[in-house]
């Protein structure tokens, strides 16, 4: 059965930045959070993902994800095969699926999650496709999420782009920055400048663990050239200074 059919309780240990980084799945993988937020580049796209949401990725796309808070839930992966039923709708989009479940959705999706892991430690088949052609039926092909909040996330974590300013954020997405930071909170739940702050950590610690980059140059590209600010921002985030974590300390 694991060849079409797998289910895994998200959690710390399973799911840290760079899980799926490299790796093109041949079914469609899918994750239903409970609690916490992913946020991973999807083909190209960055998806913050967070409670009460579904997600569905079609069969060989490139998933890497970049940050990973306070999750519980489940993901997996399913073949066309393992269906009872694949003339879903939703099965003949080549576009990355999100949809929201909210109040006694959320929990209803949650209760059935639970209960699908523990048809698939047991092996029974029969329920899980049926829990699957329940969701599937559930699931609308084309929902949006905010076109604001997603274009800030894909310029905050483009690959090798030294993080900006809000203010300069804003001018780029013709909004002003407090149109941008309130956006951006009412969908994800933090302020621009916070993730902004976590693009610019994942940055430093990622150059920090090359000694041949000197902490002055990762003060640089993480888009901090003040290092005596970079430090006291670091520690602040880490509780350790650049050294400390470069020594590991």
């Amino acid at each position: 059965m694991k060849n079409q059919f797998t289910l895994y309780k998200v959690n710390e240990e399973n799911h840290k930045p760079g899980h799926y980084k490299g790796i093109k799945r041949p079914g469609y993988v899918y994750s239903f959070l409970v609690e916490g937020e992913i946020l991973a580049e999807i083909d190209g796209k960055n998806i913050l993902v967070g409670p009460g949401q579904f997600v569905m990725v079609p069969p060989e796309k490139d998933i890497d994800v970049k940050y990973f808070h306070g999750c519980q839930g489940f993901d997996g992966r399913f073949t066309l095969e393992f269906l009872k039923d694949a003339s879903y709708p939703v099965l003949r989009s080549d576009s990355l699926i999100q949809q929201s479940f909210w109040f006694e959705d959320a929990v209803f999706m949650g209760a059935l999650f639970k209960r699908m892991y523990t048809a698939y430690e047991d092996r029974d088949r029969n329920f899980l496709q049926s829990a699957l052609d329940l969701i599937l039926g559930q699931i609308r092909p084309g929902g949006k999420v905010a076109a604001v909040s997603e274009r800030f996330l894909q310029l905050v974590f483009e690959k090798d782009k030294i993080p900006l300013s809000v203010a300069e954020y804003a001018e780029m997405l013709s909004v002003t920055p407090n149109y941008l930071n309130k956006t951006v909170k009412n969908r994800t739940r933090r302020t621009a400048i916070d993730w902004i702050e976590i693009a610019r950590m994942n940055i430093a610690k990622k150059l920090l663990k090359d000694p041949s980059i000197s902490i002055a140059e990762v003060s640089a590209q993480a888009g901090l050239p003040d290092q005596s600010y970079f430090s006291r921002f670091f520690k602040k985030m880490t509780g350790q200074t650049p050294s400390e974590f470069r020594n590991g300390d």
